[in-house]
């Protein structure tokens, strides 16, 4: 959905941090955000915990947020009213995600986006906050942080080629089934498919075909660039398409 000119003026910025693919060596799991993704952190700005995630993922520091501990779900059957002001996640000019905000009696929350790894400057990244609510119970700060996934330098140049007025397609619907917290487990499988396919061939010596082995079909381009005026391939679609190639 594209903002309108109105609504466009009144995106406020996010800060954003990108975290490497490689993690500087840190292994997946916890509040690290998978390769092949883009998180938002909402915090209640007065929680603890939320001030210690935030400055570790400011420092980057991935140990240190992988290992943050959850926080606690609300207890089954509570009433998971908002507590701050809801707001849209927007990335060049498009609203990815609506009416985010923060639970009571939750300190932080996440929603992850897979994300292709394709160029998305971080001024694309902005809030727009709905705040004809009245006054919040609780005041948020939020955290954007993004990792790309691990490219060949083919998907990288298909992925530069697009239009630069498309680049939110760069990063698709949230995914399904979110838990207040927990990365989802879909995201954390795109990582582990991109950093296998690295390890298959360095435990080969290093060997890949050459680039006149690896070339694409007409259908494959298709696949992965879109037709005109439609999305590009997702990077789990990236992904299959390389495993295909360099398999053998």
């Amino acid at each position: 959905m594209m903002l309108a000119s109105t609504t466009a003026a009144a995106v406020k910025s996010v800060q954003v941090v990108t975290v490497p693919t490689d993690a500087a060596g840190v292994a997946d799991g916890g509040l690290l955000p998978p390769a092949g993704t883009v998180v938002i952190y909402v915090g209640d700005a007065a929680a603890p915990e939320w001030h210690r995630l935030r400055a570790a993922a400011l420092d980057g520091d991935w140990q240190a947020v992988r290992d943050t501990a959850v926080p606690q779900h609300p207890n089954p059957g509570a009433e998971l009213t908002a507590a701050s002001t809801p707001f849209d996640l927007v990335c060049a000019g498009h609203v990815v995600a609506h009416g985010l905000a923060l639970p009571h009696g939750v300190p932080f929350r996440t929603l992850t986006f897979p994300y292709t790894g394709g160029p998305i400057r971080d001024a694309d990244f902005g809030i727009v906050e709905h705040t004809d609510g009245g006054t919040p119970a609780v005041r948020t700060t939020c955290l954007l942080m993004r990792r790309a996934p691990e490219l060949t330098r083919l998907e990288r140049q298909l992925l530069d080629d697009m239009d630069p007025e498309e680049r939110h397609v760069h990063m698709r619907r949230p995914q399904p089934c979110q838990t207040l917290t927990a990365m989802d487990a879909l995201t954390d499988g795109i990582g582990r498919a991109a950093q296998e396919a690295v390890r298959e061939k360095h435990a080969r010596g290093g060997y890949a075909r050459d680039e006149s082995a690896t070339a694409l079909s007409q259908s494959e381009i298709t696949e992965i660039a879109g037709e005109s005026g439609e999305p590009a391939a997702a990077v789990a679609d990236l992904l299959a398409t390389r495993r295909r190639h360099f398999s053998y």
